[in-house]
């Protein structure tokens, strides 16, 4: 009779020091859909997510973080929704902590709540112009531009023919 072992082995070596993030984000696979993530932590190395469960071991994903944009990563281990992944080029120290103090885009799919957040206006949204007065103000200041510049040439004919 033989019997069943499982095993989970553990990294007890970590090449940089993991920061808690819990923020939403968007993952892209081979096949280039966007899968909406939440990236539990992030290191300088790499990071982990959940909420992607078609992820396989070895599969390589662009990961979006905020403040730095997509970043090209490998996929590690992936079990039950979760997956870790390991950068192709490292954060700099900077980025990581860009990455970190950076705010949260709109997103759709499993985070509505971040959604209806992210969709209230702001203080920058409050000052914003109409389209018409933003077209009006572009055209005056077209127009005062050319009427400064026939002052000029104007001016400066008068004083040459003088």
């Amino acid at each position: 009779m033989t019997a069943a072992y499982r095993t989970v082995l553990h990294r007890f070596y970590r090449a940089s020091r993991r920061h808690a993030l819990g923020r939403a984000s968007t993952l892209r696979a081979k096949g280039g859909a966007p899968l909406d993530i939440l990236v539990e932590d992030v290191s300088a190395t790499g990071c982990r997510l959940s909420g992607a469960p078609e992820l396989g071991a070895h599969e390589t994903v662009l990961i979006g973080l905020a403040g730095l944009g997509a970043r090209p990563a490998r996929v590690v281990w992936a079990q039950d929704g979760q997956a870790g992944c390991h950068f192709d080029a490292p954060l700099s120290a900077a980025e990581l902590e860009r990455t970190q103090q950076a705010g949260v885009v709109v997103v759709t799919g499993l985070f509505p709540q971040r959604q209806a957040a992210a969709a209230e206006p702001g203080p920058e949204d409050a000052s914003t112009l109409p389209s018409g007065i933003r077209l009006a103000i572009i055209g005056v200041a077209a127009l005062s531009s050319w009427a400064l510049l026939a002052l000029a040439v104007f001016v400066g004919h008068y004083l040459l023919t003088r």
